[in-house]
């Protein structure tokens, strides 16, 4: 947390977490953001001058015609000019500019031709204004002793080991979902067909549509591991050391829950081989690690961080004894944490890959509730 207090103005701007609170109004940054500035009173000037310039950038865009529109617009301008006697475009023809706006039709067909350049311009130079200041490349390198929690735009989440690198995008544009990973990171990604999602390890790519699975790439190590947990992924190497397009024919392997590709980096090759043991957090055991009933609140938490590798903070006194009665095998990690959060009427929120727990305490919810 100790990195907001050196940010300035634009470090605020590029912040995804300051972006959503201020333009979306997103409640879970919103109590973050509040309790830092609360607890940071020397930097709320700055953080008030990043909002204003934030929502000054912010204009939502003129709605731009269609070709449709404007051939109608344009055969409509023809039709009425056609209407005009030869006469009277003959004296069009010898009057002054000054004089033609004095007809009330030409004045206003200026005009707003005039108002209509100037509002494109300004809405389209306004808009890219925000689009720079919004999408950038994001770095996030965990140098810390534990496993950090990068959620992403698409809703999809990276659990990044200790040693590791991630690159990825503000949010996703163009057909694909490219990410890129240096070290050990477990993935849960949102299902999405039409947009593959994509990560680059070393010479290495793995291409899935929406799944969780594990990748081992430290870089001067002589194997790397791709894990998979659920759904199928699909595994190949890079095309003279470029990101391939993804509708050329790929020599893939594909690899099921339960296998592992071992790619040799110094021969180039690839082997598949099924586990000895399933998974945690495969199929076949997740129903039973992670199905409750009127469990506390504590055991289900350090169920998520035994199968997630995870640490997760929260005021047990408060609501550790909480009970819970929910099946949460087939969700994702943010969507195990969304559904505590509305069963308990609890909070959650990340903060430099720091997953945080906060509620009023189940004693709280009983007695609102008599």
């Amino acid at each position: 947390m100790g990195k907001y207090s050196a940010y300035k103005v634009e470090d605020f701007l590029l912040d995804e977490s300051f972006i959503n609170w201020v333009l979306n109004n997103s409640e879970r940054d919103a109590i973050f953001w509040e309790a830092w500035v609360s607890a940071h009173p020397a930097s709320a000037p700055t953080v008030k001058l990043a909002q204003k310039t934030l929502l000054a950038l912010y204009v939502k865009p003129v709605r731009t015609l269609s070709d449709s529109e404007i051939d109608s617009m344009i055969v409509n301008l023809e039709e009425r000019v056609q209407t005009l006697d030869n006469s009277k475009l003959k004296r069009f023809n010898s009057i002054s500019f000054n004089q033609f706006l004095s007809y009330p039709i030409a004045a206003m067909l200026v005009m707003g031709m005039l108002m209509l350049a100037y509002l494109y311009n300004k809405s389209n130079t306004e808009v890219n204004k925000l689009e720079s200041v919004a999408y950038s490349i994001k770095n996030t390198v965990n140098n810390s002793g534990e496993r950090l929690l990068v959620k992403l735009s698409d809703g999809s989440s990276v659990i990044l080991a200790p040693g590791s690198k991630l690159e990825y995008p503000t949010y996703f544009k163009g057909n694909t979902r490219p990410v890129s990973l240096e070290g050990e990171a477990f993935f849960e990604v949102s299902k999405d067909a039409k947009h593959p999602f994509l990560v680059t390890s070393g010479n290495l790519v793995t291409r899935v549509v929406g799944t969780s699975f594990t990748i081992k790439a430290y870089n001067g190590t002589k194997e790397y591991k791709v894990i998979v947990n659920t759904g199928k992924v699909l595994v190949s190497q890079k095309i003279n050391n470029t990101n391939q397009d993804i509708n050329l024919p790929v020599k893939h392997i594909a690899v099921v829950p339960n296998q592992q590709i071992i790619y040799n980096t110094s021969q180039k090759s690839m082997i598949k081989e099924n586990l000895p043991q399933p998974l945690m957090l495969s199929a076949d055991v997740s129903k039973d690690v992670f199905t409750f009933n009127d469990t506390p609140l504590n055991k289900v938490i350090s169920s998520i961080e035994r199968a997630y590798n995870v640490s997760i903070i929260y005021n047990e006194k408060e609501i550790g004894g909480c009970p819970l009665t929910a099946s949460l095998a087939e969700e994702h990690l943010l969507e195990k944490l969304d559904l505590i959060s509305k069963a308990l009427d609890v909070k959650y929120y990340i903060n430099d890959g720091h997953i945080m727990l906060a509620g009023a305490g189940c004693s709280k919810q009983i007695a609102n509730k008599n």
